[in-house]
């Protein structure tokens, strides 16, 4: 009975649902990645310089050393939870008064399913959270009860990144 009339109570009254998983999913570039990436900077470099534009030239070799650092960089593990005040990102709580809306992204049956958060403001970006060791029904739950839910894709951005093995 108590659960019909404050539902949101209920959920927050629940223990919080925490779990670890990588920032993001790794792959391993060949040697060939770099390669690649060294003769696109190198041409662009190239190009720059022909149009007399040496500090465009510089930025591109800058630009192309930081990528490859961080593409051979492993990722971090970072802790998740969703609890009575928010969504807790390592350190960084959201609150529930900062979210719009929330949906998990299983659209593709051999990837890892991502929470899908939308934040009031305006210029912040979706928060993307792997769901990886569990359950997203659990999520869907929880957080159906104290956010809307509405569809999300992950941006255009994200998917750009992923295929280019970030």
């Amino acid at each position: 009975m108590d659960e019909e009339f404050y539902p949101e109570e209920q959920a927050r009254a629940r223990p919080p649902i925490e779990w670890d998983a990588y920032e993001y999913v790794h792959t391993e570039k060949a040697p060939e990645w770099y390669w690649a990436l060294g003769l696109v900077a190198v041409s662009g470099c190239v190009a720059a310089l022909l149009f007399n534009n040496v500090l465009f030239a510089i930025l591109i070799l800058i630009a192309a050393f930081v990528l490859a650092i961080y593409a051979a960089r492993e990722p971090n593990i970072v802790h998740f939870a969703i609890t009575q005040r928010g969504i807790r990102i390592d350190n960084k709580l959201h609150p529930y008064s900062m979210l719009e809306s929330f949906s998990i992204d299983e659209r593709h049956p051999h990837e890892i399913p991502n929470l899908i958060v939308n934040p009031k403001h305006f210029f912040s970006p979706l928060i993307i959270i792997p769901l990886d060791g569990v359950d997203a029904d659990d999520i869907h739950d929880r957080l159906s009860i104290l956010l809307d839910e509405d569809e999300h894709v992950e941006p255009f951005s994200h998917r750009i990144m992923h295929w280019l093995g970030f």
